[in-house]
Parts: structure tokens; sequence; C-alpha cells
């Protein structure tokens, strides 16, 4: 189901989350999509994924909130 970042957001906080069917402003900036996926860290996310087949246009895959401190992602 369609969700606007905003509410991502506050349902995902400090997750990962893989989206599909995502749509973004021209500028780039992500305006929402549907959740496939959401776990507490990257490689969860990535292992998950090898077993769906669900992508489906502009699809995501990234952190939602605040970095945690003493965290970098590249």
């Amino acid at each position: 189901m369609y969700k606007a970042m905003e509410q991502i957001e506050k349902d995902y906080d400090g997750q990962w989350v893989y989206m599909v069917n995502c749509t973004k402003k021209e500028s780039g900036r992500l305006l929402g999509g549907d959740v496939v996926l959401a776990g507490k860290t990257q490689a969860e996310i990535y292992r998950k994924k090898l077993n769906t087949t669900k992508d489906e246009g502009l699809t995501f895959i990234g952190y939602v909130g605040k970095v945690p401190e003493g965290v970098a992602f590249l």
C-alpha cells in the first residue's frame, strides 16, 4: 500500500526499508512508495530482498529517521 514519506518516517523510524513503486520530485526528493520490507540492519533487508521479486517501478533501499550517533553511511 502506497504511503507518503511523512507516514513512512513515523511508521519505520530507526529502520531500514525497501520500497517499490516510489514517486519523487524533479529535484530527486522521495515522496513515498510501497514498503515491502523493513528491518533493523541493512544486511537484513538485502538478505530478505533476495527472496522477493517485487522490483516494480522506482525502488529505494535506505535508512529512515535520524542516524544514530557514531554511525556513518556511504
